[in-house]
């Protein structure tokens, strides 16, 4: 058994963390592959040294646009697994580095193990949805993380075979807690950013497509940080950097403490000290649920429904009234979350029996057969 197991981004790094060190505590021969789709040392190297990867065969695909990014990473995998020969890859998340992955090896005829799927927001403007749909409707091996997900797929008939594993997410939350609750460490992350014990603040993160590139919706954001009455800590992708220079924006110095990208350590622990989080990302809804934290999201539509349900997280609309309202009345909401919905926190140790199971081939539902034609059905042989 030989697996190969394929990363592009800061979110793909993290949640392939746990799978890496499992899949090699079991023995299995693996090679980890990073597309380079994320390239910046702040959004990928910080990742892998802080969570002791080995290094990756590095892709250097770079940041250009979705269609190159698709074509150069099929290009460059094809390549690779020609000479490595992989038994199946492993596949986690939604982004173009995962689409690519599955489409090289639906192309390849490798089985596609697909990590994190059967979410879905039903908004297919987003890259994100349709590369998440078209990799679980290819793919061998589906490992859900929630009961949702798995409704998904179920709903939709996918052919591979679904795995409720929980969420490997939870695992490193889970494993690494004890670092970032560390008072010592909580105190030193804290100087750092000159932020006091007995100062309650907001975290804020900013970075999809939609939000930065629109000179519109990212005002409204500025605006309605800039409008907020407590202290807003904000470690600022580079993207949004950019964007936030060329659109000539600007957020109040009065309180908001803009700051570069943090360690995967740093960044939570400061969640964790935080009386609210504003965020447009997918993944940080499920640290802030498990951290009891509150979250408002800065999106209408979220994948991660578990967290709306249970009061946890509040999506907005992207007008500066709808967003200063809703930071305020989930500001220090307190929370009572239950972590069992994202699993057990042992997510990646139940994927490697799975691997050496034996089972994971190509589906094909041979209960089915292709209709027959309107015309094929009523012709007459003579």
């Amino acid at each position: 058994m030989f697996v190969s197991i394929i990363t592009g981004t800061r979110p793909q790094l993290i949640k392939t963390a746990p799978v890496l060190e499992a899949i090699e505590e079991a023995g299995i021969r693996y090679e980890f592959i990073h597309t380079g789709q994320h390239y910046d040392y702040e959004l990928s190297g910080i990742f892998i040294d802080g969570f002791g990867l080995k290094p990756p065969i590095n892709l250097d695909v770079g940041s250009e646009r979705y269609s190159y990014q698709v074509y150069t990473i099929m290009k460059k995998l094809s390549a690779q697994f020609e000479k490595s020969k992989p038994d199946c890859i492993i596949v986690p998340g939604d982004t173009t580095s995962a689409l690519a992955a599955g489409l090289t090896g639906f192309e390849l005829e490798i089985p596609v193990c697909h990590l994190e799927s059967g979410l879905r927001r039903y908004d297919l403007r987003m890259h994100e949805e349709m590369n998440r749909r078209l990799i679980d409707h290819g793919s061998s091996i589906l490992f859900a993380p929630t009961t949702a997900a798995v409704k998904n797929l179920e709903r939709e008939e996918v052919q591979g075979r679904i795995y409720q594993i929980g969420d490997t997410m939870y695992d490193v939350l889970k494993t690494r807690l004890h670092r970032y609750t560390d008072a010592r460490f909580r105190d030193e992350v804290m100087d750092n950013l000159g932020v006091t014990l007995d100062q309650k603040f907001t975290v804020l993160t900013v970075h999809r497509k939609e939000n930065v590139d629109d000179k519109k919706t990212l005002t409204n954001i500025v605006t309605a940080i800039n409008e907020l009455d407590f202290e807003v800590i904000f470690p600022v992708h580079p993207r949004t950097r950019k964007m936030l220079n060329q659109f000539s924006l600007d957020f109040d110095k009065t309180h908001v403490q803009m700051c570069s990208p943090l360690s995967y350590d740093e960044f939570m622990c400061l969640v964790a000290t935080s009386s609210l989080v504003i965020s447009d990302s997918g993944g940080i809804q499920k640290e802030c649920y498990l951290l009891n934290v509150p979250i408002v999201s800065l999106q209408t539509r979220t994948e991660w429904v578990e967290t709306v349900e249970a009061g946890a997280c509040a999506l907005t609309k992207l007008q500066p009234e709808n967003i200063v309202s809703t930071c305020q009345k989930m500001f220090d909401k307190k929370q009572s979350n239950d972590p069992s919905v994202y699993g057990d926190g042992n997510a990646a140790r139940k994927i490697p029996p799975i691997l050496e199971s034996g089972d994971i081939t190509i589906p094909t539902d041979r209960r089915r057969e292709p209709i027959t034609s309107y015309f094929e059905e009523r012709m007459v042989v003579s």
